[in-house]
């Protein structure tokens, strides 16, 4: 388990790739594979252009990184988001900006599975455990654990996974 947080701030830390974020023909963004054997970087002002572009087009995520077992995402977090549970895959929250009432655990209500994937998501949760977060912080949340956010301001994090199976 701490594995995989060390390789996940280290992925943070020496992000890679020279394709970061270029438009594939038809305009869809390609995602840079996870570099192999080498390290890799991303540049802050590509990061902030990233952050400026999703806010824009009113667009939640986007994926900067494919490594298939893991992946790292640029995420913006709104109230609209709905609470859930990854079954065979574990998330590490980097907050950027901004704050949010993580809230993790309890139960899921009008829990309903998600299409292509082992992941439930609901209409809301009741109960659980309630964690301020803000800039700085980070958030780990295993498989299986029911996961939300509530009372967000300008939330941004980035979102990195792995599967856990």
């Amino acid at each position: 388990m701490h594995k995989h947080i060390i390789v996940a701030l280290a992925g943070m830390t020496l992000w890679g790739g020279a394709a970061f974020g270029q438009a594939a023909p038809g305009g869809a963004r390609t995602v840079p594979p996870a570099p192999v054997g080498k390290a890799g970087y991303f540049a802050n002002s590509d990061i902030q252009n990233i952050w400026k572009d999703l806010e824009a087009r009113q667009v939640l995520n986007q994926r900067v990184l494919e490594g298939g077992s893991h992946s790292i995402n640029i995420r913006i977090v709104t109230p609209k988001d709905a609470p859930l549970a990854h079954a065979n895959s574990l998330d590490i929250w980097l907050v950027t900006a901004g704050s949010a009432t993580a809230v993790t655990g309890g139960q899921l209500l009008d829990s309903k599975k998600r299409p292509n994937s082992d992941d439930v998501a609901g209409t809301s949760m009741q109960g659980g455990v309630e964690q301020p977060l803000k800039a700085g912080d980070v958030l780990y949340v295993p498989p299986g654990v029911l996961h939300g956010f509530k009372d967000i301001q300008g939330f941004h994090a980035f979102l990195i996974r792995f599967d856990a199976k």
